[in-house]
């Protein structure tokens, strides 16, 4: 069998002669890769957006104070409000203190308090609009799906360059491998040159033998730099995803090629089951699913805008300490107030205009939301259909390059016997050594859509980090 048809796995970092596995590459795409910083840091910045929504129902104090140190009255007065709002129905709970000393008008006479103050509490209760949601809880809400959208987001991120990666690894393993081949190819045609060269000063081979010799070595020189520079690319193209601790580039050396293309194991799910897999976990549907739920909130918002707001409220209040005789008449009882308050827009042509506009945005989103289910589905049967193709042809190239070699094999004894000539010698290893590259690329193409599979149908390779 052929070194190419090993597996190989190491799960340390690669030094500079380690052989370099996919894992490596994996690895170093989850935690340096700049393009999954970002994302992380867009996750972050989406937490926080959330943190500061759920800012909206935190407790407020406000204080006013007021004197008039010119004029004939001389009020001096305080108040200090608490205020809470909470996301049951949109109610507002509040208690505060007052107190109002000197001397103040009798026209203002609800300004004076006792001695002690007057303290109070109430509630603030929409019955119409505000009640279902208001823009408190939309922005929690929206804060909350907006994280997923932005998880689901750094996922796909990641799913992408997981699958471009792979398929980089593999290119860069294949060249690597098929320049291997051409420098074998082309060792094997100078060795027999000196030997010909002999074999002609004899006069036991024609001098064309040697200048079709000199003409392989030249033709064969001429494909492994061919190689040398597919190997050089495709080394390039992987740094895109091998990178540093830094998160710069890094080149995959030479001595980092692996002896043989390592085989990622076979999917555990069949086809049907990856595709539902792949409907409850590919990122593009959970963010459309979160967009979709961001959407559904914004018409909650316009339907909650066309509804005329009625709201209820309740205070109790009482004075406390002692007054004047006309304060303590009118001041001590416990006073409990209810009302309510109602404002009706008699148009409502911005808010049916921001309805309809936000029905036929949830529209698109649906149809966008559908055609990506179907190119989720699309896309794990054209996995398993290039799985398939390519494990069939891998079979087939493997046989085709036994077959060749040991057509080669028997060509170069039948030269060795004088029953052949270098040109039947050359074609015989030329066509072999095209079976075998042939054979390396149908191994690579296997091995880059197993990891195919399991990514179509929603799988990470890697965990992320999460900072």
């Amino acid at each position: 069998m052929k070194r190419w048809l090993a597996a190989s796995f190491l799960l340390a970092a690669p030094t500079q002669a380690q052989e370099l596995s996919l894992d490596h590459v994996l690895d170093a795409v989850a935690a340096h890769h700049p393009l999954i910083a970002a994302e992380i840091a867009s996750v972050q910045a989406a937490e926080a957006e959330a943190y500061a929504a759920r800012g909206e129902f935190d407790t407020k104090l406000s204080a006013q104070g007021r004197i008039a140190p010119a004029g004939y009255y001389d009020p001096k007065r305080m108040d200090v409000t608490l205020e809470q709002p909470t996301p049951f129905a949109g109610a507002t709970v509040y208690a505060g203190y007052r107190i109002g000393r000197g001397n103040i008008a009798s026209y203002y006479g609800e300004q004076r308090t006792l001695e002690a103050g007057e303290v109070r509490g109430g509630v603030r209760l929409p019955v119409l609009q505000d009640r279902a949601i208001d823009a408190r809880r939309a922005g929690l809400r929206s804060g909350e799906l907006g994280v997923r959208a932005s998880e689901a987001g750094r996922d796909r991120v990641a799913l992408d360059l997981e699958r471009s990666a792979a398929s980089a690894y593999f290119a860069w393993v294949a060249a690597g491998l098929k320049l291997q081949v051409a420098e074998e190819l082309l060792e094997l045609a100078q060795k027999r040159n000196s030997q010909i060269a002999e074999q002609v000063s004899l006069g036991a081979l024609p001098s064309l033998e040697a200048i079709d010799n000199e003409r392989t070595i030249l033709q064969r020189t001429s494909q492994r730099v061919a190689m040398r520079r597919a190997f050089e690319k495709a080394g390039i193209d992987l740094s895109l995803f091998l990178r540093d601790p830094s998160g710069a580039p890094k080149l995959a050396e030479r001595a980092n090629l692996p002896p043989a293309l390592q085989e990622p194991d076979a999917p555990r799910l069949g086809r049907l089951q990856a595709e539902q897999q792949a409907l409850q976990l590919r990122p593009e549907l959970l963010q459309s699913l979160a967009q979709l739920g961001l959407t559904g909130i914004e018409r909650e918002l316009g339907k909650n805008a066309m509804l005329p707001r009625l709201d209820v409220f309740g205070e109790v209040s009482r004075d406390l300490g002692d007054g004047p005789n006309d304060l303590l008449y009118s001041h001590r009882p416990t006073v409990v107030e209810v009302g309510l308050q109602i404002s009706v827009p008699l148009w409502q042509r911005k808010a049916r205009g921001k309805l309809r506009a936000i029905d036929a945005k949830l529209r698109a989103s649906e149809q966008k939301l559908s055609f990506a289910r179907d190119r989720a589905r699309a896309d794990v049967q054209d996995a398993y259909s290039q799985l398939d193709a390519a494990r069939e042809r891998q079979e087939v190239a493997e046989r085709a390059y036994q077959t060749a070699r040991r057509v080669a094999d028997a060509e170069r004894e039948r030269f060795e016997l004088g029953a052949s000539t270098v040109l039947f010698v050359n074609l015989r290893e030329q066509a072999a050594a095209d079976a075998q590259m042939s054979a390396i690329d149908a191994h690579a193409e296997l091995g880059y859509a197993r990891t195919r599979v399991t990514l179509a149908a929603g799988e990470s390779l890697r965990e992320l980090p999460r900072e």
